[in-house]
């Protein structure tokens, strides 16, 4: 039937023109119609909190069933009104008691229209309120409200609007140029003027993948308009202080989240602010142009959602609030005492895998994003960590950079949620519950060896001077080193690796010097150079809170282990760790260490590459009756050629019984008489010899590549016989 005739069908009705009271003040919050069976919620943009208003609106005189849509709030008089569903089809007025009133409209099609708002122009006295309602089949209609709504009022078609045919869920009027506002599914933002009739595209938002019905539009008195997708219930905002949009580009981020409903409906009062009042909710800290302040649509959490103080989700020892609404108040409020949840343990260098220690007050979710690129946006692209579960307390988490990272002074944000969002949240807008917290934090460039994802591997014999078994599998290691620079000097080292074999009965330490020979010069990082208190190291991803700097050296060395064996447990049966055939095939033992610098140093003055890895006798066990009655620490092996360190006793190059024949002063280290060392570096991750096999034997082509000092069978490596390495595992 045509709504003509509810008039007729109003008489059925008692009363059909009480009209319930109206609200007291213009309301902050925005109001969200949902469900089939409507029911109505509040929504405080700035937390993202929602309210059950009602849970079912009524009619005075019956029951309401169906939805109600095309909703708007007339502040001139204080009510909503919407389009109610249930028949008779009709324009309703609802109030503070959230009771319907039917409202006798002519002239409206038979259809359910699901768009609409109330626009208000003037000012006290001379002050005029409509409604409109659009639909793309019909068109746009204007319903006057200010006249007596117990009379019959005329709908009037706009003329020329049937034939815009856009595909929006709602709208909303500017409250200063009253023009109307509406985004169309894939982001399409269009601005319509009812006193000219016309419609006009505006720009394509950037929504990224939310997509879908934007079911709920508002604005607030500053001219800034929010849009709701059904589907995902986030919020979005646009600054459109500016209107008509003439000479810039509006842009869209997401400002909250709310309910989220396969019917939605929204309506605000546009003279309302949007603003923190009181210090319930958690800002982050990230400085402008970052967004962070509520201006900027900033991180914000209302951590304790209840009012109860219990069950609360954060990181770190305590939230608290801010009071930040604009960029100024952030300049005032920039430090935040309680992020204290996030540890960096290893540097964010160029290509490398960080590690951060998360702690958290009890099982959650955390996402984080860092600015890489240094702009001033946590982008999509740059959010590195996804809805990871968190148990309560500390929790390893890691960190991949982009090979591409700029060296310098960027930031990170993490936000810690208890995992009920409707949909992922972004690195801006309000989320209920959970907190968020920002840090600034330094990237590096890196000169990587041998690459970014490739170990070389550390092969070493422990029965220097004697030349052994030649099995290469006392001690084996994957091993990479790290430049970090900056401003291209080097700020300090990263060193990585795995222990994958250890074939001997004697107990090795091994240890790294920061230094690298190049032909009869040697570049070193001195040992005061070094910032030893801000040293990280860590074993099995857990972080070691022992000294690694050796103490009274010149040069900075640092040892890594000082027993490997005390670091691994071989199977059952074996009496060796992966040198066997069928022990511990898949174990390994990984390490990383970040070694930072006090000041910048030259990289052209800076040692790099390999630097010098070498293993050393462990104190308190026997090594060779040679060794009896001296210190452990003296004995060390190197690679061929590399001169030892300051705590190496030369007298041992002198033993008489031994098969080397060092010669410091021709710069001979660690060789025997053929050229064999007791230490290689094998460009690859290598399969070591089993336990008893000379590398002759499991590697044919090697001799001849030690004899020829590398000059020849450059490749020996990879000709092997199978039966005499160990198996591939999982490196």
């Amino acid at each position: 039937m045509k709504l003509t005739y509810l008039a007729k069908a109003c008489l059925l009705l008692l009363p059909c023109t009480a009209f319930s009271q109206s609200f007291d003040t213009c309301p902050s919050q925005a109001f969200l119609m949902q469900d089939a069976n409507a029911q109505l919620y509040g929504i405080d943009l700035v937390s993202a909190k929602s309210t059950v208003l009602a849970s079912q609106l009524t009619f005075s005189a019956e029951a309401n069933n169906e939805s109600v849509n095309a909703v708007g709030f007339n502040y001139k008089n204080q009510y909503l009104y919407g389009f109610s569903r249930q028949a008779p089809k009709s324009v309703v007025q609802i109030g503070s008691d959230y009771e319907m009133t039917r409202l006798d409209i002519l002239g409206l099609p038979d259809t359910n229209f699901y768009v609409g708002d109330v626009r208000v122009i003037g000012e006290d006295a001379a002050q005029s309120a409509s409604y409109y309602v659009y639909s793309p089949r019909f068109g746009l209609y204007e319903i006057d409200l200010d006249g007596d709504l117990d009379a019959p009022i005329n709908a009037n078609l706009m003329p020329g609007t049937e034939n815009w045919k856009l595909g929006i869920y709602d709208f909303a009027f500017h409250p200063q140029s009253n023009l109307l506002y509406a985004v169309e599914s894939n982001g399409d933002l269009h601005e319509i003027n009812v006193d000219a009739n016309t419609s006009q595209f505006i720009t394509q938002l950037d929504i990224g993948t939310d997509t879908g019905a934007f079911g709920a539009a508002y604005f607030d008195i500053n001219g800034q308009f929010y849009f709701s997708n059904n589907k995902s219930g986030k919020i979005h905002k646009v600054d459109l202080s500016t209107s008509p949009v003439v000479g810039y580009t509006p842009v869209a981020n997401v400002f909250t989240s709310g309910p989220k409903s396969s019917q939605n409906d929204g309506a605000r009062c546009a003279i309302a602010e949007v603003k923190v009042t009181d210090s319930s909710i958690d800002f982050g800290d990230a400085p402008f142009p970052y967004r962070t302040s509520l201006e900027q649509s900033g991180a914000r959490h209302l951590f304790d959602p209840n009012s109860d103080n219990s069950n609360l989700i954060y990181l770190g020892a305590s939230v608290d609030g801010e009071n930040i609404n604009t960029d100024s108040d952030l300049a005032s409020n920039f430090v935040d005492a309680s992020d204290d949840g996030v540890r960096f343990v290893t540097a964010f260098s160029a290509g490398q895998t960080s590690q951060i220690i998360v702690n958290a007050s009890a099982e959650s979710f955390l996402y984080a994003w860092f600015d890489w690129d240094q702009n001033g946006v946590f982008s999509e692209t740059e959010r590195m960590v996804t809805k990871t579960v968190l148990n309560a307390g500390d929790n390893s988490i890691l960190v991949d950079v982009p090979s591409d990272t700029k060296s310098g002074q960027t930031w990170a944000r993490f936000r810690v949620t208890d995992g009920t969002e409707a949909s992922l949240i972004t690195a801006t807008g309000g989320v209920l519950g959970g907190e968020v917290e920002d840090y600034e934090i330094t990237t590096f460039a890196s000169a990587v060896y041998p690459g970014e994802s490739d170990w070389v591997t550390l092969a070493y014999e422990d029965k220097w001077p004697f030349a052994g078994d030649y099995d290469f599998n006392d001690v084996v290691l994957n091993y990479r080193t790290t430049q970090l620079i900056e401003d291209s000097n080097v700020v300090g080292y990263r060193i990585e690796g795995q222990l994958i074999g250890i074939g001997a009965t004697y107990h090795n330490g091994f240890a790294v010097s920061l230094t690298e020979t190049v032909g009869n010069n040697t570049l070193a990082i001195l040992r005061d150079e070094v910032d030893e208190a801000n040293i990280t190291y860590l074993i099995d991803g857990k972080l070691q809170n022992k000294p690694v700097l050796e103490a009274d050296r010149k040069n900075a060395i640092l040892i890594f282990m000082q027993d490997t064996w005390e670091y691994v447990t071989p199977e059952t049966g074996c009496s060796y760790f992966r040198t066997q055939k069928d022990c511990d095939i898949n174990m390994k033992v990984s390490f990383s260490m970040t070694i930072p610098l006090k000041a910048p140093k030259a990289k052209s003055v800076s040692p790099g590459t390999l630097l010098d890895p070498f293993i050393f006798a462990s104190e308190g066990f026997y090594h060779g009756d040679f060794l009896v009655g001296k210190q452990a620490r003296s004995w060390e092996v190197h690679m061929k050629n590399q001169q030892p360190t300051e705590a190496f006793d030369n007298a041992l190059f002198k033993y008489e019984q031994s098969d080397d024949i060092s010669d410091p002063a021709s710069n001979l280290f660690f060789q025997t008489e053929n050229g064999l060392p007791w230490a290689i570096e094998v460009g690859t991750q290598w399969l070591h010899p089993l336990e008893g096999v000379d590398i002759t034997i499991a590697y044919d082509r090697f001799a001849r590549f030690a004899e020829s000092s590398g000059q020849q069978n450059s490749q020996w490596f990879e000709n092997y016989n199978a039966n005499n390495v160990v198996a591939e595992g999982e490196q």
